[in-house]
């Protein structure tokens, strides 16, 4: 029984070691003309009208509001530029 426990636990702590882990975006995400390295969580926009450029690997969410709070009401895709309504803009 012990060796059934001691190689569970191996097994457990194996698996939780090759979980990916959750990292910032690589790249820059440029909002009203501001860059953001590696960028990961929200950032404000410049007030009701935001535009985005989004030179990273994920897709940034640009919010209505700041904080990043509520439905998002667009997004920009990896490698686009947009212009929109906006007040945040959140990215993984």
């Amino acid at each position: 029984m012990r060796r059934f426990i001691a190689a569970l636990s191996v097994l457990v702590v194996a698996a939780i070691m090759s979980a990916p882990q959750a990292h910032a975006a690589s790249g820059v995400l440029v909002i009203d003309g501001q860059a953001y390295a590696d960028p990961h969580g929200c950032y404000p926009g410049g007030g009701f009208f935001v535009t985005v450029t989004n030179n990273t690997d994920r897709t940034a969410y640009v919010y209505p509001n700041k904080g990043c709070w509520g439905q998002h009401e667009g997004w920009v895709l990896p490698g686009g530029h947009a212009s929109m309504n906006g007040g945040s803009v959140f990215i993984e």
